[in-house]
């Protein structure tokens, strides 16, 4: 494993903040009576409508384990496989899933290997912001293209690296 891939999955595993923070069972219950409502990036979210565009619900949450959008893709009856290569990341997704008495798998895996899926196993790959913390994207895209079914939808959120430049705390406020 390379060091920043350890570096970053260590903060990852230790980090407290929005994105590592479950969803409480009433925001749950808000998921439940709503529209589907998930961002990939900070403060946009995702049009319902491109979710409308799918034939299946057997979806990969790619890099995103916190407990936060595995939750509402299981509200919203997806077939939901989580992937994440923090362990405490997954264990929120669990916890949840516990918790509501939902069915949420979760897989440890880093993305910049082979994903441990079967060719075309997923009709959409949900992949917030992470493009950010590894080095070569292209493993990411040869692999969400394989395990994509033909005609699935691809959602990956962007964030440019300036934000790195500066105090994160000062930017957003």
């Amino acid at each position: 494993m390379n060091n920043y891939i350890k570096i970053n999955q260590d903060r990852w595993n230790n980090v407290k903040n929005d994105y590592t923070e479950p969803l409480t069972h009433e925001e749950l219950e808000e998921v439940r009576n709503n529209p589907i409502s998930v961002a990939l990036t900070v403060g946009k979210k995702v049009p319902k409508e491109w979710f409308e565009k799918t034939n299946g619900k057997k979806i990969l949450g790619l890099a995103c384990g916190g407990g936060q959008q595995g939750p509402v893709f299981a509200v919203k009856g997806y077939d939901v496989t989580i992937m994440d290569f923090s362990k405490s990341q997954l264990q929120k997704d669990d916890m949840v899933a516990k918790r509501e008495g939902l069915k949420i798998n979760t897989v440890q895996g880093d993305m910049t290997k082979p994903f441990p899926f079967e060719n075309e196993t997923f009709d959409i790959i949900f992949n917030p912001v992470s493009n950010v913390y590894v080095e070569d994207l292209e493993n990411i895209y040869k692999e969400a293209s394989r395990v994509l079914k033909k005609g699935g939808l691809l959602m990956v959120g962007f964030m440019n690296p300036w934000i790195y430049m500066y105090d994160a705390d000062i930017v957003w406020d």
